[in-house]
């Protein structure tokens, strides 16, 4: 029997790449244009971060010197740019659509919901916090606070310990197939992808469950209890 619901965080709770794309704007007219306008556009920047991070997997502390050097900048560029990502995205966090109401109608069922991210703890709680869904949850738990990351099944039984219950009590949701998804079910929890089944990666065996919608979650969420 389900008795509480674990969330990704970015792209599932979050919209990231949405969010993402408003934030470079504001780096490149704030950093890059200023100091390099002639070298990068703001459309080259834009789509070169976005191939580096590989979904928001690659470490912001990793990508920006990728960034930075497959762009032809200067070395120590990485940094003020790394500073102002801290300082600056997660102002500029979104909720995906659905989420308040997602999150508010698991509680009234009586399932407490909780976050399991990688990233960093300064960046992914303050988004957690500009979305307005901190008092939704119960706790979230921060790769970058505990030196594990997703897959690795410690951080999801970590979870569910903080939650007085076995792994198999837990669903956790989220939209990376192989951090996410393998990784709950490596841990022995229930779990849904949540995104298109159509891009699922075809090396990997079919997820047990598919959403797309965070509207239609607490339905199928009552179907496992």
């Amino acid at each position: 029997m389900i008795k509480a619901v674990l969330f990704d965080l970015d792209e599932t709770l979050v919209d990231r790449r949405s969010s993402a794309a408003k934030f470079l704007k504001v780096q490149y007219r704030e950093l890059v244009a200023q100091q390099f306008g002639d070298a990068v556009s703001e459309e080259q920047y834009a789509a070169r971060y976005f191939k580096l991070e590989e979904e928001g997997l690659v470490k912001k502390s990793d990508l920006y010197p990728a960034l930075v050097s497959s762009l032809g900048l200067p070395s120590e560029a990485f940094g003020p740019l790394l500073d102002h990502f801290r300082l600056r995205y997660p102002e500029m966090a979104r909720p995906m659509l659905g989420a308040y109401e997602a999150l508010q109608d698991l509680r009234k069922l009586g399932l407490p919901c909780a976050i399991i991210s990688n990233g960093e703890g300064i960046v992914q709680r303050k988004k957690i916090e500009v979305t307005g869904i901190a008092d939704l949850i119960e706790f979230a738990l921060i790769s970058g606070e505990l030196g594990i990351r997703k897959p690795d099944r410690q951080i999801f039984e970590m979870a569910a310990d903080r939650l007085g219950l076995l792994s198999a009590e837990c669903v956790f949701i989220g939209d990376n197939p192989t951090a996410d998804v393998m990784g709950a079910l490596n841990a022995g929890m229930s779990a849904v992808y949540f995104g298109d089944i159509k891009i699922w990666p075809g090396e990997l065996p079919k997820p047990p469950r598919a959403c797309s919608s965070l509207g239609d979650i607490v339905a199928l969420i009552t179907t496992l209890e």
